[in-house]
């Protein structure tokens, strides 16, 4: 029985978790599942939503994700975006981040200024896990690993450049990332629920949690 994955990205108004907000997220659920002798992700459902933020936000932030302060005037405030957040994961799926300290970090405070249920999945760092299985790569950025990746043929996701830095399409090319790269060093049993977590530990793929 293959777990359940949730690759997940943040859109923030700046880096600084204290100061900064969250103005975008998004995920994808996911399992995995075989196809020609190997192992592949299996999408299952998608969750985006923008998020109204106490402040306008930076022109430097709009540069990178093209999120204006018109496409989120309408949009619910943090408490609410993460409650459905929540709800969308579930309490079993594993979480996945490139980067995981920033987005685990973001949605603590989140969590700890609008009080409510927390989730207590586990949060995988998949950059951790890339430059463990593949150091000598000159990047570990989202982007590039996907771009390698579909030069090799190694995912069949097209990477489109100009659609980077929003949420969905980021958790898209992480989930088609991760597998690949854990497709170097596993075998297809050791993608089974039993197993997986200490499976990921191997390659750096140690645990933190949003509620600790």
């Amino acid at each position: 029985m293959p777990p359940k994955f949730v690759a997940f990205d943040l859109e923030t108004t700046g880096l600084n978790n204290q100061k900064d907000e969250i103005i975008e997220i998004g995920a994808v659920k996911f399992t995995v599942t075989v196809e020609k002798g190997r192992v592949v992700p299996k999408l299952e459902k998608e969750f985006e939503t923008f998020v109204k933020p106490n402040m306008l936000i930076p022109a430097e932030a709009s540069n990178v994700n093209h999120i204006y302060d018109k496409d989120v005037q309408d949009a619910p405030p943090v408490g609410e975006a993460i409650k459905n957040f929540t709800a969308f994961c579930g309490q079993s799926a594993i979480l996945i981040a490139h980067n995981a300290n920033f987005d685990a970090s973001f949605l603590r405070v989140a969590y700890q200024k609008n009080p409510q249920i927390i989730p207590g999945n586990p949060v995988i760092d998949s950059l951790a896990i890339s430059k463990a299985i593949l150091p000598e790569a000159s990047s570990h950025k989202l982007g590039i690993l996907a771009g390698m990746f579909q030069r090799r043929e190694e995912i069949s996701m097209k990477i489109e450049s100009d659609k980077m830095h929003r949420a969905v399409y980021d958790c898209l090319m992480l989930m088609e990332v991760f597998v690949a790269l854990l497709r170097r060093r596993f075998k297809e049993k050791d993608w089974e629920m039993a197993t997986i977590m200490k499976n990921l530990e191997k390659y750096k793929g140690i645990p933190q949690f949003i509620n600790k």
